[in-house]
């Protein structure tokens, strides 16, 4: 088992230093329905505080059964099993504008753990909240719904890519995958973005050993394809990387019929 350390930390406001302008999880919503302002104004409510945890600091175990959605403000987490010899996979990552609301109506144990893999700001949405939040705002509960598909979506190119890729192939496909998820979240420019993930949690995101995954960034590092400075990655040929991955960003943009907020919210019951 892997030495996490806890930590509990202080309240903080969005527009705090560090803060986004808009909250996340309002601009990941509205990129699949069109909210109306009051919409907005629900979900920056929720979004309105949080708590700053450490980096590798577990939130939720498996089997555990939360009794709040988990909204991430800031920061990477990541969704991840534990084999009994220790070992770990990550199964997704949960960014900016990310929930964490896996069987919140059922209370069932949650077949995965949740963990902070960098410096994150947490906020919980209390289980009546949610369901509240859901039954008086059909919009939103559209958009989540949205979302949840494009998870599941996520999920089975993460398969394809453990079980059909090699290793430049998964690292590639992942760094594609990640540019676009975070200029959806308006936290990467067109081929630039924060990278601080460490080699060890890449390991454990693409079945491979630390060793493997340290060949794998210089192989694309020789072929020009990308630079690492620091903590900041940068994808000097787009198009070059996303042939080697075959990328197709289509998994995460699921087809719908808009639902317009022209006809104003439906009534609270």
């Amino acid at each position: 088992m892997r030495d996490f350390s806890a930590g509990t930390e202080d309240t903080l406001r969005n527009g705090s230093a560090g803060g986004l302008s808009i909250d996340p999880l309002s601009r990941k919503l509205a990129s699949f329905v069109d909210l109306t302002s009051s919409d907005h104004a629900a979900l920056e409510d929720l979004a309105a505080a949080g708590r700053r945890f450490p980096a590798q600091t577990p939130i939720l175990h498996q089997s555990d059964v939360p009794d709040s959605a988990i909204l991430v403000l800031e920061g990477f987490a990541c969704r991840y099993k534990f084999l009994p010899n220790g070992r770990r996979q990550i199964t997704a990552y949960l960014l900016p504008g990310d929930l964490f609301d896996l069987d919140l109506e059922f209370r069932l144990p949650v077949d995965c753990a949740l963990a902070t893999l960098t410096v994150c700001r947490l906020t919980t949405i209390p289980r009546a909240d949610y369901e509240d939040l859901i039954r008086r705002r059909p919009r939103i509960a559209r958009a989540l719904r949205m979302a949840k598909l494009t998870e599941m979506a996520t999920l089975r190119e993460w398969v394809t890519n453990l079980g059909s890729r090699s290793g430049p192939e998964r690292l590639a496909h992942f760094l594609c995958e990640m540019l676009m998820r975070l200029q959806k979240a308006g936290l990467a420019s067109e081929n630039q973005y924060s990278f601080p993930i460490t080699q060890a949690d890449l390991a454990d995101t693409l079945g491979m050993s630390c060793v493997h995954i340290n060949r794998v960034m210089q192989k694309l590092r020789r072929d020009g394809l990308i630079e690492l400075t620091g903590r900041k990655l940068t994808i000097l040929k787009p198009d070059g990387l996303s042939t080697l991955a075959e990328y197709d960003a289509s998994y995460l943009e699921p087809a719908a019929v808009p639902l317009h907020a022209a006809s104003g919210d439906r009534p609270a019951a």
